[in-house]
């Protein structure tokens, strides 16, 4: 009975200590670990084993175990130097050591008698092969980073160097998958503090939901390496069962370094595209159009050094973002001689069928109740991306960080030829204090606490009497005119309610999401093993809400004419007065933890 109950409490100890382990997952959490032997293959116990950071002066040091063995843990991904001495052996020093994000560096020491005073250097790039778990992924490094050619400069693109990624669609963060998973199920961390948009796992969703061409939520430039886990990973990374991936960010060193970029393009360097111009059905020229906007700037700098050396440093960036791209819409619209027949309550709505700049393209139609008309625009995004990180260690134990992210940017995308714009802002937001501490007994720490925020907006922008409405005439008109267009043009479709998501059409959708993390990671070397326990509690608060507004659904143009639809969707307001709630009103609040 004894022997049993003794079994079951070694159980119940393995069993706690597992749910102990929680996605906490350390940005110091790469490691040096081996065996110091002599020329003989002997075991050297009492060496001192030291690892310095190259970049920051941070120095770290074991001593070797009776069985030879050493494991210097919680390290940041950084160039190291490694030195041991021992008595009258000679002493060892590695240097130009690259230690990348969540790597166990596998090195074995090998001292030699001291003949003469002398120190053995070895100038080296040591091949590092992760041989201690199964997990499959990728380190993208701080050259690839920086020397890879990125379009758009979109970091979620560098995520395709990792086995089993898929790019789905435009290589966005909304369209990264890995090993089969959905997009949904990745996740995404920037020095630990997840970086979703609370609801969505991509970052930069507007409204939890719907993709953006924003670029910058985390900024290249502000990226030291990062890490993708896309399958058989360690227990540690949860809330999430696709892709891992755990981004380090850029502190500053000993010394000041900076850039600088500019990435332009214009119109003015591409030939004229060929649909720039209303064309006959033989491809002759009807009327030469001005050709496709396109001007696209991504700008900025980053600098950082040292605050006080070996003690305090400083990292700061900023980028821009700007495009103009010029939108070319073909739909069709009802003519004049269908206009003829509208009853007195759809005759005003034809103001809403043609925007200020759209052009009727004469003769394209096949249908006498339809003409084909062209509206040539420019879409604008703006994009301005902050951050800001500090470092201070206080003594050889303890040292801190604390790193803000900030992102704003604003999207006008015109959505046709009656003019109606989808209006989006983003204002994304990431923030991490961290704490470590060198305790006693082999013992390290870990402390976070983290402030993740993806407030958005979106936005139907529409002539004034269409912001509450929108009109879906059914059918397609066949093209007759129009060289190298499709067979049919579909209908031009007024009214400011745009896709606010999947259930149904609105005017604006404000999403105002928040979460805080509060992280604690501890890690213990005892001989031979490396042992690791920690906590992850999120909480997170959210204010949302959903306006709504009226879609009229058609069945044809004749059915439009005589004001007879076939359907009537009223799509209320979420911060309307609440029958479940005594009348309350306002943004609706969720609060999970």
């Amino acid at each position: 009975m004894q022997n049993l109950l003794k079994t079951f409490r070694g159980v119940a100890a393995v069993v706690i200590l597992a749910a102990m382990v929680a996605p906490a997952w350390a940005q110091g959490d790469a490691r040096f670990s081996g065996t110091v032997v002599d020329q003989s293959g002997a075991f050297v116990p009492g060496a001192t084993v030291t690892v310095k950071n190259q970049r920051t002066g941070e120095v770290r040091t074991v001593i070797s175990t009776a069985q030879g063995l050493y494991m210097v843990p919680n390290l940041k991904p950084s160039v190291y130097t490694i030195t041991v001495m021992l008595g009258s052996f000679q002493p060892l020093e590695y240097t130009d050591m690259t230690l990348a994000a969540g790597q166990e560096f596998g090195l074995d020491l090998e001292l030699h008698a001291a003949g003469v005073s002398e120190t053995v250097t070895v100038e080296a790039h040591a091949t590092a092969i992760d041989l201690s778990s199964a997990r499959i992924g990728a380190n993208v490094s701080e050259r690839e980073v920086a020397a890879l050619p990125v379009n758009g400069r979109q970091m979620s693109q560098l995520l395709l160097q990792a086995p089993g990624s898929q790019n789905a669609g435009t290589g966005t963060w909304q369209d990264i998958r890995f090993s089969g998973r959905a997009v949904e199920q990745n996740v995404i961390k920037y020095d630990g503090i997840e970086g979703s948009a609370i609801i969505d796992a991509a970052p930069g969703n507007v409204n939890g939901e719907n993709n953006t061409p924003f670029k910058l939520q985390a900024s290249l430039e502000n990226v030291q390496e990062f890490r993708v886990e896309s399958s058989s990973y360690p227990a540690e990374y949860g809330t999430g069962t696709g892709g891992q991936v755990s981004v380090i960010t850029k502190s500053g060193t000993n010394g000041f370094h900076g850039a600088l970029f500019e990435y332009a393009r214009r119109d003015r360097f591409d030939t004229r595209n060929y649909f720039d111009s209303t064309r006959n059905v033989d491809g002759s020229v009807i009327t030469t159009l001005p050709k496709s906007k396109l001007k696209q700037d991504q700008f900025g700098g980053s600098i950082g050094g040292p605050l006080a050396r070996d003690r305090a440093f400083f990292f700061g960036s900023y980028e821009g973002y700007r495009l103009d791209a010029g939108l070319n819409f073909v739909e069709a619209i009802p003519s004049n001689q269908a206009w003829a027949r509208a009853t007195a309550a759809i005759a005003p709505l034809r103001s809403g069928f043609l925007a200020p700049g759209a052009v009727v393209l004469s003769g394209a139609s096949a249908n006498p109740d339809f003409d084909i008309a062209q509206l040539q625009t420019v879409q604008h995004v703006t994009e301005n991306a902050f951050s800001a990180r500090v470092d201070f260690k206080a003594n050889d134990s303890w040292s801190s960080y604390i790193r803000l992210f900030r992102d704003t940017g604003t999207n006008n995308e015109p959505q046709g030829v009656t003019g109606r714009i989808f209006h989006t802002t983003a204002k994304p937001t990431n923030a991490v204090f961290n704490l470590q501490g060198i305790l006693n007994g082999g013992l390290t720490n870990e402390l976070k606490f983290g402030y993740n925020a993806a407030q958005t907006t979106e936005q139907g922008l529409a002539p004034a009497g269409f912001e509450n409405i929108i009109l879906n005439l059914s059918g397609s008109v066949a093209n007759t005119g129009i060289a190298g267009q499709g067979a049919t043009s579909g209908l031009a479709i007024p009214g400011g309610l745009v896709r606010v998501n999947s259930a149904g059409n609105g005017r604006s959708a404000p999403y105002n999401p928040y979460s805080l993390t509060f992280a604690d990671t501890l890690n213990m070397v005892s001989g031979s093993h490396y042992l690791k326990a920690g906590g992850d509690v999120r909480v997170i608060r959210m204010a949302t809400d959903q306006q709504g507004g009226i879609t009229y659904s058609f069945a044809n143009l004749d059915a439009f004419l005589a004001n007879t639809p076939a359907t009537i969707q009223y799509f209320g307001d979420l911060s309307e007065p609440s029958p479940f709630h005594n009348g309350a009103t306002g943004m609706k609040h969720t609060k999970q933890q």
